[in-house]
């Protein structure tokens, strides 16, 4: 699947080993790499929920959320719209590139 990034500077800080450990520290930096790769790998949308340690959640407005451990998420869309399914979800198999907005971090408790 290919991933495009929201802005310039979102993409370097996912994508730059240095400048990822320095923003999203040393717990969260490796596991963004490795989602980064396991979304990379994968043809489409469907076949990254069939991987559970990626834990993809939706909302109806195509948001989609992929876990960072027990502290942070990624947050992502369908790059293209795809057709919604009759009862308006995503046709998952249809989503073949994703945009990534963001990164959040779990309020603390």
């Amino acid at each position: 699947m290919e991933i495009f990034f929201v802005d310039s500077e979102l993409a370097r800080s996912c994508n730059d080993d240095a400048i990822r450990a320095h923003c999203f520290g040393t717990v969260v930096a490796p596991v963004l790499r490795r989602r980064l790769a396991e979304i990379a790998s994968v043809a489409h949308l469907a076949e990254l929920r069939c991987l559970p340690q990626v834990r993809l959640h939706g909302d109806a407005d195509g948001r989609l959320m992929v876990a960072l451990g027990p502290t942070a998420h990624l947050h992502m869309r369908p790059r293209d719209d795809p057709p919604p399914m009759a009862d308006g979800r995503l046709v998952e198999w249809a989503v073949r590139s994703l945009l990534v907005t963001g990164v959040q971090f779990a309020p603390a408790a």
